[in-house]
């Protein structure tokens, strides 16, 4: 859990420094859509893709 406070941190620092603040909500998807893929398994994206059709 360390390591998804440490990424989160940091993209916050980066959306600051760069101010895209219009960007954060799809970052922060971005990043916990690339969590749930590591821990859990590319079974996470594939009920997404079949739940869209």
């Amino acid at each position: 859990m360390q390591k998804v406070i440490y990424i989160l941190k940091e993209l916050f620092g980066l959306i600051k420094a760069h101010k895209l603040y219009i960007l954060t909500p799809i970052l922060v998807m971005l990043a916990l859509i690339s969590f749930l893929v590591y821990y859990i398994g590319p079974t996470v994206i594939i009920s997404f893709i079949y739940a869209g059709v």
